[in-house]
């Protein structure tokens, strides 16, 4: 028998549209909310730890300072999409990428009680899973792993130092670009059928708001800590002693929250408001 192109399309359909995609975000907002919390503190906590590997991957490649910038920004952000990966493929509750349950909340599908009780409950245990694998990264001493005349550890210090320098408004910017470039690869990968859909949509998002300095809370929740850790352990002491003091856990939380405002800003806002606002009306019209 013939097969033809339509036969084809039905047992293997394209990926969903931007109406389709919108109802799916809907429906993935109602099972987040209804979620029992013996699922949601595990998941929080593995999403936390995946958000670290891939900050952790990151590092490794900045380290090496014989890259440019360029093959050092893009390579750096190419690897911590394993991150995202496995949240998105593995199965985790991240707080980033949960700002698009404003989708069910708009629509009145969830309450912006249990909305509002979710983002709290996730972004909790997601530090407390960045925590947990800082802990077993200090474990691991891997911070006096050397790449040329730089350690792992120097680089832990300097990117702290780095985000903590950040003034308020420009942590707030840069975590509303960071979320909405997060909060679209979570969209296109609704979109798609097939891990591959999946792990291809998160890629190049992450890897450019990695490669342009944008500031997620997540990873935040790791670089943070974890240049706390690294200069309490003596790295860092190439950064000028006032700069290097301001790596403590007052710095950490300070670039956290602001970032935490933007990312919620770029991710409810300017994806799950505007794409709700575009594509839910269709539906209902």
């Amino acid at each position: 028998m013939e097969i033809t192109p339509e036969d084809i399309a039905a047992t293997k359909p394209d990926c969903l549209a931007g109406a389709g995609i919108e109802a799916k975000g809907e429906t993935v907002g109602v099972t987040k909310s209804g979620m029992e919390m013996r699922a949601v503190v595990p998941l929080a906590i593995l999403a936390g730890i995946f958000i670290g590997m891939g900050a952790l991957f990151m590092t490794y490649v900045k380290t090496d300072q014989t890259l440019s910038f360029a093959a050092s920004s893009v390579l750096g952000g190419f690897v911590f999409s394993l991150g995202l990966i496995c949240v998105v493929v593995a199965g985790a509750e991240l707080f980033t990428g949960n700002s698009l349950m404003v989708m069910a909340a708009l629509s009145k599908k969830i309450s912006w009680g249990s909305l509002a009780k979710n983002w709290v409950v996730v972004w909790v245990f997601n530090f407390i899973g960045s925590l947990v694998l800082v802990a077993i990264i200090f474990g691991c001493g891997l911070m006096a792993t050397k790449a040329g005349d730089n350690t792992i550890g120097n680089q832990m210090v300097a990117i702290a130092s780095a985000k903590i320098g950040l003034s308020p408004a420009q942590i707030i910017f840069r975590g509303i670009m960071c979320n909405l470039l997060v909060c679209l690869a979570v969209w296109m990968g609704f979109a798609g059928r097939t891990v591959i859909d999946k792990i291809f949509t998160c890629i190049f998002p992450v890897m450019a708001f990695v490669a342009m300095g944008f500031e997620h809370c997540v990873a935040n929740m790791f670089f943070l800590p974890m240049g706390v850790v690294a200069a309490s352990a003596g790295f860092g002491t190439q950064l000028d002693a006032a700069v290097l003091a301001t790596v403590n856990a007052g710095g950490a939380l300070y670039n956290i929250c602001f970032a935490t405002i933007g990312n919620i800003i770029g991710g409810a806002v300017f994806v799950g408001i505007m794409y709700w606002w575009a594509y839910h009306k269709k539906q209902t019209a």
